[in-house]
């Protein structure tokens, strides 16, 4: 494997995987299985209300990984209908860009739909996907200046926008 594939000029630039989201049944269960038997540390802790639903979700980091795990807080949660939807498993894949306004612009006009417009956080920018029909996956595109963890203000924003989009 090279380290220098060269892409298309008309490609947008990805930098990393940025995190992974994970749905889960049992938000404890998935903080012990990353905690004691793969060895991540947990960096914290959200709960998250919108206007009708909420979900608990724990930051999961082992050197440069980090893994979001999800639970939401009743059956009308994002998180809730997900599962039901698709099982536990990948919520969202955060790749790390550039600029996200850009990105989102480039990947509209290639056919990409979106769920929510860019986020506006202190110290980062994100725009989530429409999750698709082909692969089952939604994908976030971060811009980080600054920030490198995780906003209460930013995750509500998105809880809230995915609530009025009806997504999950």
């Amino acid at each position: 494997m090279t380290d220098s594939i060269q892409q298309p000029d008309s490609a947008p630039r990805y930098h990393k995987i940025d995190h992974i989201a994970l749905a889960v049944d049992d938000l404890e269960a998935a903080i012990t299985l990353f905690r004691d038997q793969l060895g991540f540390v947990l960096t914290g802790r959200r709960h998250i209300t919108g206007k009708t639903t909420g979900m608990h979700s724990a930051e999961m980091q082992h050197g440069d990984l980090i893994f979001v795990l999800c639970q939401g807080t009743e059956p009308q949660s994002q998180v809730s209908r997900l599962i039901a939807h698709h099982g536990v498993g990948v919520a969202h894949i955060a790749l790390r860009v550039d600029d996200a306004h850009a990105t989102a612009k480039h990947l509209r006009e290639r056919g990409l739909a979106f769920d929510t417009n860019v986020i506006e956080g202190q110290g980062l920018r994100q725009i989530f996907s429409n999750r698709s029909k082909l692969t089952g996956l939604s994908f976030e595109f971060i811009e980080r200046n600054g920030e490198v963890g995780f906003q209460d203000a930013s995750v509500n924003e998105l809880f809230e926008q995915l609530e009025r989009s009806g997504a999950y």
